[in-house]
């Protein structure tokens, strides 16, 4: 399999940075991995602490709250947050991955043009 596909389905599909670590470009990898991971870590928090009020306000106005309404105020958050530090932390996520998918695939374009030594 050619070097640039490599790296595309590994950054794309698997995580931000591990086409570059594929392609045994470690420290670019790590960076990458790093700003995804803690950017995704904050999305969830934020997430969670967004569901969280909703569902002490729910409780609060004397609602049962069963497993199907649980859900329903997770995804109602995840989708109608309005939370700024939510929508940077996704935007931060998105960028790092599509920069991750495009960096893998011109790293892995230049290992494949590079003559085979042997």
């Amino acid at each position: 399999m050619r070097n640039a596909i490599k790296g595309i389905l590994c950054s794309a599909l698997i995580f931000p940075g591990a086409g570059q670590i594929i392609l045994a470009k470690y420290y670019r990898g790590l960076m990458f991995f790093v700003v995804a991971f803690v950017s995704g870590i904050l999305f969830l928090t934020a997430v969670v602490r967004q569901a969280v009020l909703s569902l002490q306000d729910t409780v609060a106005q004397g609602v049962v709250v069963d497993v199907s309404k649980v859900m329903s105020i997770l995804t109602e958050t995840s989708t109608y947050a309005s939370s700024v530090y939510l929508q940077l932390s996704f935007l931060v996520f998105f960028s790092c991955w599509l920069f991750s998918v495009v960096d893998a695939w011109r790293l892995g374009k230049q290992l494949d043009q590079k003559p085979s030594g042997g």
